[in-house]
């Protein structure tokens, strides 16, 4: 038995579905979270911590990428061309935050972003995806930029 928190389905929901906010505000939270921690922690715990930073940064692209291709199966006019492309173009920008150098990482999850905030909002707008991702995401997304880029700023700041 699955347990549901939104009753009827997600795609017909014009405000965000109790389950998917609490899933979207805590993968941000976490940022936010890691954000107070480098404050906190002692200076042994910081590369470590960076690394989880940007483990969990792309974990989030992949997440937004399931989110979106899932999403896309709620299309009454079904799955398009697009929605694949998007879904592995944004796991490349998770793969490129994990893997590359962390000066590069934070430019890159930044620009990724900014990048999932438009397709979305845009694909949301042409009803390809559940409305309530035009209230959703740019909180969402907004939140997650600007902790990254306050990631991003403190680990600069140590190089």
């Amino acid at each position: 038995m699955t347990v549901r928190i939104h009753d009827g389905m997600e795609a017909d929901a014009r405000r965000t579905p109790l389950e998917g906010g609490v899933l979207g505000w805590a993968a941000v939270a976490m940022l936010g979270v890691c954000l107070i921690a480098l404050h906190v922690l002692p200076r042994t715990c910081r590369p470590f911590l960076q690394r989880f930073v940007r483990i969990w940064t792309a974990g989030l692209f992949c997440f937004f990428a399931g989110v979106h291709r899932g999403a896309s199966f709620y299309n009454p006019k079904g799955p398009q061309l697009s929605d694949p492309v998007i879904f592995l173009i944004m796991h490349f920008f998770g793969l490129g935050v994990a893997m590359s150098p962390p000066r590069l990482s934070g430019r890159l999850a930044m620009a990724g972003t900014l990048a999932t905030l438009a397709g979305d909002v845009h694909l949301a707008r042409q009803d390809r995806l559940p409305r309530f991702f035009v209230r959703l995401r740019p909180a969402q997304l907004l939140t997650a930029f600007i902790l990254i880029a306050l990631l991003a700023r403190t680990t600069e700041k140590e190089d």
